[in-house]
């Protein structure tokens, strides 16, 4: 089974985002949420252990490990998860969802 990575919000928010096809929609997502949550780039980088010079060129070489996405992801309340390809409404219209 093919999986692709999407961001949930975690505790009230939960927006799913379906099909993200690259670490720039990724950082896009958690950069986003930073600034929603007054976050700076540098301090977001500091946070997560990281120096704000290597998230600037993971923008624009759009790679990064993945634990650092998951570090920058955690900070601003997001978490990183594995989600089906297949959209959730045709896995229940199937009767597939719980196998």
């Amino acid at each position: 089974m093919y999986l692709s990575i999407c961001a949930i919000y975690s505790l009230i928010i939960d927006i799913k985002v379906n099909y993200m096809s690259s670490v720039n929609d990724l950082l896009q997502q958690i950069l986003n949420r930073a600034k929603q949550k007054g976050l700076k780039q540098k301090e977001l980088a500091e946070r997560a252990g990281i120096t704000a010079e290597t998230l600037s060129r993971a923008k624009k070489a759009g790679d990064m490990h993945l634990s650092s996405l998951h570090r920058l992801a955690a900070i601003v309340d997001l978490k990183l998860c594995f989600c089906p390809a297949e959209p959730i409404i045709e896995r229940i219209n199937n009767g597939s969802m719980f196998e």
